[in-house]
């Protein structure tokens, strides 16, 4: 017997021989986006502000900015090295106006700028 038909079997001696449609899982209840980027070093010059679905990104040597154009979630930042250059990582979400935002992230409305540690 090949492995597929017994695991079949199994299965259906489980349901009681009956079909039972199955429905889709949503395994995250938030689908939080991950966002990498390289900030300059001291002597280089800014880049300009960067179009995200939710706002601006500016990259400083700092950390980064992040001017909100619709309300949306911030969470998880983090700022690290590799090879000699500084890297960021956070994670941000769209969100609907009138919904509060989890516990350990930070909710900006339109307009709104958000820098880590602020």
């Amino acid at each position: 017997m090949k492995r597929k038909d017994f695991l079949r079997k199994m299965k259906d001696r489980r349901r009681g021989g009956t079909f039972e449609e199955r429905q889709p899982e949503k395994r995250r209840k938030v689908d939080w986006r991950t966002l990498r980027v390289d900030l300059p070093g001291p002597d280089e010059e800014w880049p300009a502000a960067e179009p995200m679905p939710v706002g601006s990104l500016y990259r400083l040597p700092t950390g980064i900015r992040l001017e909100a154009s619709s309300t949306c979630w911030v969470r998880g930042y983090r700022r690290y090295d590799v090879a000699g250059t500084a890297r960021a990582e956070f994670q941000y979400r769209p969100a609907d106006p009138d919904s509060e935002a989890p516990p350990g992230s930070v909710g900006l409305k339109a307009g709104e700028s958000w820098e880590p540690g602020s």
